[in-house]
């Protein structure tokens, strides 16, 4: 088996790079003007249309708290049980999303925790991506009593992105054979090493072990799979591989979980924005 040149592995990835924006926790919106957040589960939603930086904070990425949508739309119920699904996090990708984004502005996500779908049947249900190219009359949506989960807000910072080891078999086959990526031997995670190497020095990411890469809340780049191959879904019209739109690791956040340490990944084609998928992996 041969041993991998660092400089030809390089010249392989590069055309693979692309960029992602990582969310991490922020004590209150940006750009808004500096108040109380810790509001009750029983408090009123800004009334919207309304001042600027009203609506401003009503679009703005968060995680848990009430949901902004398009005026007229209502609460989302399940296709599966037909109960009122979980609000779980909505993103303004057209102020936070720093990287090379998918063609939509904003985009909201919810799930049902009594179906509890992992995604590998889009027939099964129990989710819900809403995006939108352009929000004309936003409003913040009121359901029941109040929120389901805490209020959290996020700061965006643009990293460059290649895929991890498992990621290989799909967006680099030939590199995946050099390894040999199926192969457990010792001279294939030397290889893996030198694979590690080169992509530390592309992306000068801050020092992480490889098996990390591309790991906690993020938008757009390559996905982080915690435990298993890669996932990613194929576009129902065009069978391209779908893009990452949203990874949910465990984190400050959000009080949303999925299984064991689950890592949630929302995905969508750039095509066909309408298409979207979904998977859970467990550690």
């Amino acid at each position: 088996m041969p041993v991998l040149q660092e400089q030809y592995v390089v010249q392989l990835l590069r055309s693979l790079m692309r960029t992602r924006t990582v969310l991490e926790p922020a004590q209150s919106p940006p750009g808004t003007r500096t108040r109380d957040r810790r509001r009750g589960r029983h408090a009123v939603p800004p009334s919207v249309p309304a001042q600027p930086h009203m609506m401003r904070e009503s679009v703005a990425t968060r995680f848990g708290g009430l949901p902004t949508a398009e005026e007229g739309e209502t609460w989302p119920l399940c296709d599966g049980c037909a109960d009122d699904l979980t609000f779980v996090a909505q993103v303004d990708c057209s102020r936070d999303g720093l990287h090379d984004r998918l063609p939509i502005s904003f985009f909201t996500f919810f799930y049902c925790w009594k179906c509890h779908p992992w995604g590998r049947d889009r027939g099964q249900g129990g989710w819900l991506v809403r995006s939108y190219t352009a929000l004309r009359r936003p409003k913040v949506l009121v359901h029941g009593t109040g929120p389901d989960f805490e209020e959290r807000h996020a700061v965006p910072r643009l990293e460059k992105s290649l895929p991890d080891g498992v990621g290989m078999r799909l967006h680099c086959p030939e590199l995946w054979a050099l390894v040999p990526g199926d192969s457990g031997s010792r001279e294939a995670w030397a290889n893996w090493d030198v694979v590690g190497r080169a992509a530390l020095r592309l992306t000068q990411e801050r020092a992480r072990a490889p098996h990390m890469r591309n790991a906690g809340v993020a938008i757009g780049g390559y996905p982080y799979w915690a435990n298993g191959g890669d996932e990613t879904p194929v576009c129902t019209e065009c069978t391209r591989p779908m893009e990452l739109l949203l990874q949910i690791r465990p984190s400050e956040l959000t009080d949303a979980t999925w299984g064991d340490v689950g890592t949630l990944y929302l995905f969508m084609c750039r095509t066909h924005t309408q298409r979207t998928g979904l998977r859970i992996q467990c550690t």
